[in-house]
């Protein structure tokens, strides 16, 4: 039986959590892990090797996309969004690949977003964007408990956590609670100065995203400057109330059925290198997963970089950059 071919792109902490988690494969399979970053390289090469199942697997570790296999059947992009639009191209320009999985954010650019689409469509790619929240099994309670609400409120907010980053995680995740028709995006109440992100050369947003789609009718994300406020999550609808911490682990819910008391429920969230594994096997078993489509995840990246590149050209940065990652 042959084995499939799994290829990463970009051996960084967030490369070495998908890496670790195709440890868990049921199968054995062929995988290549390439970073230009030899020392990176190195380091993923050691986690690997002391990771629960990985002596299964035949793995290599390569500087560049040339020494990687000329067919594989799914490739995890977990580079930055300055580079990712060009590493696409050069996999797919000399690699026959059957389904990508792409880190967020996707792109800094709006032409990368059709560019990239024809590129796939024309190049027979199906492509999935890692927002997992859709694979968690919270997530999937609370879709079903949302599931005859014809309106919702959704507000999500913290002390700084990276909103120019995570905000498309959470666009996802009303996406996939309230459907993502109709987005509108409204960014006047973020602070009005940039700050620099924790990763350098790249810049970050706080203050509050506001806008609504499909039944949500109004949505928020927050980030506080000011330090100390955990993530908390308020979601009301007309069938039913919920409060997510996700810090405890922990959630009220009320509706009709408990008298419109609230009542608590714990909730475990699956770390990244529990998950990718998962949709491997879904994409490996039925060409389809949990994930978010890249026809998708395109329209909410959009949406959200058509309001924030203006944003920050008329605080000095290049015409038509969105400078986050």
């Amino acid at each position: 039986m042959n084995r499939a071919k799994i290829g990463i792109i970009g051996a960084g902490n967030l490369g070495i959590r998908h890496l670790q988690a195709l440890a868990l494969l049921k199968e054995a399979c062929q995988i290549t892990v390439m970073d230009i970053n030899r020392e990176a390289l190195r380091k993923a090469e050691i986690v690997f090797k002391g990771t629960q199942g990985a002596w299964k697997h035949e793995a290599c570790f390569v500087s560049g996309i040339r020494f990687m296999p000329a067919a594989m059947d799914i490739v995890i992009i977990a580079t930055g969004a300055d580079v990712r639009r060009n590493v696409i191209e050069e996999l797919l320009e000399q690699a026959h690949v059957f389904y990508l999985v792409l880190e967020k954010v996707l792109f800094q650019h709006l032409d990368d977003y059709e560019a990239v689409a024809s590129l796939l469509e024309r190049k027979q790619v199906k492509a999935f964007v890692n927002c997992p929240r859709r694979m968690h099994p919270i997530c999937a309670s609370l879709k079903q408990k949302l599931a005859d609400a014809q309106e919702m409120e959704i507000m999500y907010c913290a002390s700084d956590w990276s909103l120019g980053c995570n905000a498309i995680h959470i666009l996802d995740f009303i996406a996939y609670l309230a459907g993502s028709q109709d987005i509108e995006i409204d960014i006047s109440a973020l602070d009005p100065q940039y700050q620099q992100s924790k990763r350098s050369g790249f810049l970050e947003i706080t203050g509050t995203i506001r806008g609504s789609m499909g039944r949500c009718r109004a949505f928020s994300l927050s980030s506080y400057r000011k330090q100390g406020f955990p993530v908390s999550t308020v979601i009301l609808s007309d069938t039913c109330r919920i409060h997510m911490m996700e810090w405890k682990k922990e959630l009220e819910y009320a509706d009709a059925s408990t008298g419109w008391e609230w009542k608590k429920q714990s909730f475990e969230i699956p770390y990244q290198s529990h998950l990718t594994n998962l949709a491997v096997e879904e994409l490996l078993s039925s060409g389809n997963c949990r994930l978010t489509s890249f026809e998708e995840s395109s329209r909410l990246h959009i949406a959200l970089e058509r309001k924030l590149i203006p944003y920050f050209e008329r605080q000095g940065v290049e015409p038509g950059l969105c400078p986050i990652t």
